[in-house]
């Protein structure tokens, strides 16, 4: 079992659902609930600060 993070506000780019992705950290996954599209995320190269 794995600690997953509602993300509020976004939409799915394939469904276009509000509301409905998961993100899960450990496996750098973002999934939708509603059409179970899955997206792969990657860490900043630059340690993700954007100053």
């Amino acid at each position: 079992m794995t600690l997953t993070h509602f993300l509020d506000g976004l939409r799915c780019e394939v469904c276009r659902c509000l509301n409905v992705l998961w993100l899960d950290p450990a496996c750098g996954l973002v999934e939708c609930q509603e059409c179970g599209q899955t997206a792969v995320t990657l860490p900043a190269e630059d340690g993700g600060d954007d100053q």
